[in-house]
Order: structure tokens, then C-alpha cells, then sequence
């Protein structure tokens, strides 16, 4: 299954508004016939990209089916695992030895502690000193 472009996914959305309701118009019964398998993947498709209670809502399906079916098909490794591409970020040896980390600590008697710090080992010994020591 091939996922969606946002920028494309109403548009996607409308063609298969479109198919489920060609789909519900010839169906010989209005009742007791199940929707296509290639229909619920086109449902699923756009519930990776759009809400899924808005593709449901939009598409005729109840909001608890649709999800139900993205975990099927999630599960089976017929739908993508994610929508998402990783994004790489740089980080230069500068930036991450020069930034330091605070650490704030509240008792439940009300005492704080703040610790600014860029090496974190001296800071464990006294935090569990402050910690421990009521």
C-alpha cells in the first residue's frame, strides 16, 4: 500500500467518498454485504494522513470500525508502519559540550533543589544525598 502526500489527501479523500458511494448503490441489499477489502484500504490510506474520525465521518463508517481495521492491516504489514520520514539533524561537537542541563528537584516538605550541570556523574551523588537525607 503507497502512502498518501498530505497536499494530495483531500482530493484522494473526495475520489473515495465517490467509490463508497457507487459501492453502496449497487450493492443488491442495503444491508449484509461487507465493503471491499481494496475499499477499507483506501480508508486506511487516509487515516494515516487525515483525522479518522473526519475520513469516517466523511466516508460513511463508523469512527470504532475504521480504526479497528488500520490495526489489522497495521499488524499484518499490509499499511506502512508510519507516515512519517526521520529528519536528520546535525549536532556539532560546540553544541552539545557547551549546552548545560538544570535539573530541578522538590521534596515533599517543600525544599528545592536546582542543579546547572554539563557533567551529570557528580550530580547523581548529590541527588540522592538530598533525596535521602530528611
Amino acid at each position: 500500500m503507497t502512502h498518501i502526500p498530505p497536499a494530495q489527501a483531500e482530493a484522494h479523500l473526495r475520489s473515495v467518498t465517490r467509490k463508497f458511494a457507487q459501492w453502496r448503490q449497487h450493492r443488491p441489499t442495503p444491508r449484509g454485504y461487507r465493503i471491499p477489502d481494496p475499499l477499507w484500504a483506501e480508508a486506511v490510506r487516509l487515516a494515516q494522513v487525515l483525522s479518522l474520525t473526519y475520513v469516517a465521518k466523511q466516508l460513511g463508517l463508523k469512527p470504532a470500525a475504521l480504526k479497528r481495521r488500520r490495526g489489522v492491516l497495521e499488524t499484518t504489514g499490509e499499511a506502512p508502519a508510519s507516515t512519517t520520514t526521520p529528519q536528520f539533524v546535525e549536532v556539532t561537537t560546540d553544541t552539545w559540550r557547551t549546552v548545560s542541563v538544570e535539573v530541578e528537584v522538590l521534596r515533599p516538605d517543600g525544599v528545592r533543589l536546582r542543579v546547572r550541570y554539563r557533567d551529570p556523574a557528580p550530580v547523581l551523588t548529590l541527588l540522592h544525598s538530598f533525596l535521602e537525607g530528611r
